[in-house]
């Protein structure tokens, strides 16, 4: 029986690499968009994560390549460096199992471009990288853009947005216009559309699979009411409880991982991070050690959220709010990938539960609200009242004293104040100034200081069974109490 890829037009090469990869039937994307870009036509792709989008163009540059011409024929375009290696990867894999000579190529911006340019001596057939280290050899001229027939943007809603869309347009403008431009993504926007068809051709295709839907059903979706300083600490619950075998977290701030990474450590949890600041070797080696399951947890931003196709990842984690919805899709396709079952939790305060809606709105899903009790993920019903706790409620009592001031916000944590609450009772009531004018700062234990300004024996002896904060507290009302005195001489 004729193998289904046979039928899309591949050579019989293609067909038996895929087989060794153990892929024989087409997913509904390449099924679509394999004959129209062998047909030559410039194609809009979108389908869910895990779908297949990178054999989906692969496979038919490596069908069109001219074997007698030497020279870049295809270029494939990423935003992001594990991205582009990813796709690098499979691009010599099919080559190592087809036997086609393609000569890959990887360009991208961490690399030193030296080595890059002596690799480009050997007239790669297919460059894969980022927009800017590829704009810069083509400059270079070491990159023959007029033999290009295919552009490939991967990801191609984040390579339109106004950070990429000048580099693109370049890199564009330098290949002839006989060329086919193709853009695949699991999420594009209009506007992302707009911008692509003023470079595409007039016939340009625009392909969607509509049988997986956009996000794969097998993911669950889930958030949990936290206060801001208490996300860390249910991170931690999720993970002792849940003990996900492979598990992505993902915050907005590049900046905040190799901190977060240093913390999960710290606490006996195997991590690692993919950051902008990290080197090209600590990237790889931390890709490479999540992939190979030296280290069960992934810290990364939305970077680590575009194609990256990593097997067994059961759990995403949202330590912040994704800022956009299409954030949240990506991040969430990392898990459940290939038909498999998979568990994304974001993690929220009360503020921010309004982008859960946004995200049930946009994509149409449904999101349940848990909480981690005894180990296990449960219903939870924790309203904002649970969560948030009136500043007000903690109150500072030293010998039955109150002490009345402003101070209290050079105090980070309220949490710590906890131990030095010796008794509760009614609201602090203020004391009338006497005659005297004498203030409202006093503590009980306080006694009046000796001519010449010195404490006597017994007030040390009082301040030093006093404890940090307290001791701030009397030395915040002392202070207090001076500047009223200067105030009124």
């Amino acid at each position: 029986m004729e193998n289904n890829f046979e039928k899309l037009g591949l050579r019989s090469a293609l067909v038996e690499a895929l087989a060794k990869q153990g892929i024989e039937t087409p997913t509904e994307i390449q099924q679509k968009m394999i004959p129209e870009i062998l047909a030559g036509k410039d194609v809009i792709g979108r389908s869910e994560t895990g779908s297949g989008k990178t054999l989906a163009y692969l496979l038919p540059i490596f069908e069109k390549l001219d074997l007698n011409v030497r020279g870049t024929q295809a270029i494939i375009l990423t935003p992001t460096h594990e991205l582009a290696a990813q796709v690098f990867r499979q691009a010599e894999l099919l080559q190592e199992n087809s036997g086609i000579e393609a000569g890959c190529v990887l360009l991208i911006g961490a690399a030193g471009i030296g080595r890059q340019m002596e690799k480009l001596k050997a007239k790669p057939r297919i460059v894969v990288g980022s927009v800017g280290r590829i704009l810069d050899l083509i400059r270079k001229k070491k990159i023959q853009a007029h033999l290009v027939k295919t552009l490939v943007l991967d990801e191609g809603d984040r390579l339109m947005d106004d950070g990429n869309v000048e580099d693109v347009e370049a890199v564009i403008k330098t290949t002839l216009k006989e060329r086919q431009i193709v853009l695949l993504s699991a999420s594009v926007s209009g506007e992302a559309k707009e911008k692509a068809a003023r470079l595409m051709k007039a016939d340009a295709v625009d392909l969607e699979a509509k049988s997986g839907g956009i996000v794969p059903k097998g993911i669950h979706h889930y958030y949990i009411l936290s206060s801001h300083r208490e996300k860390f600490a249910n991170l931690r619950k999720i993970l002792a409880g849940e003990k996900p075998a492979k598990c992505m977290i993902f915050l907005n701030n590049p900046e905040n991982i190799e901190v977060t990474v240093d913390k999960l450590n710290y606490h006996g949890i195997k991590a690692a991070g993919i950051y902008g600041q990290a080197s090209k070797l600590d990237r790889k080696n931390a890709m490479d050690h999540f992939r190979e399951g030296r280290v069960n947890v992934l810290v990364a931003s939305d970077i680590g959220s575009r194609g990256l196709d990593i097997e067994g990842v059961t759990h995403i984690i949202n330590l912040d709010v994704p800022e956009e919805p299409t954030h949240y899709l990506h991040r969430a396709g990392r898990c459940g990938r290939k038909g498999m079952e998979g568990t994304a939790i974001t993690i929220v305060t009360p503020y921010e539960r309004k982008w859960i809606h946004k995200y049930e709105k946009a994509w149409g899903l449904q999101f349940k609200q848990k909480e981690m009790s005894y180990g296990k993920l449960v219903d939870s019903q924790k309203t904002k009242k649970d969560i948030v706790k009136p500043i007000k409620t903690k109150k500072l009592i030293i010998e039955d004293k109150w002490v009345e001031g402003d101070g209290w916000g050079d105090f980070d944590d309220w949490g710590d104040l906890d131990d030095l609450i010796i008794e509760t009772g009614g609201a602090p009531k203020k004391k009338k100034k006497d005659k005297k004018g004498k203030n409202d700062f006093s503590f009980a234990s306080s006694k009046p200081q000796k001519k010449g300004g010195k404490k006597g024996k017994s007030g040390k002896k009082e301040d030093e069974n006093l404890g940090f904060f307290a001791k701030k507290a009397k030395k915040l009302a002392e202070k207090e109490a001076n500047r009223q005195k200067s105030q009124k001489k």
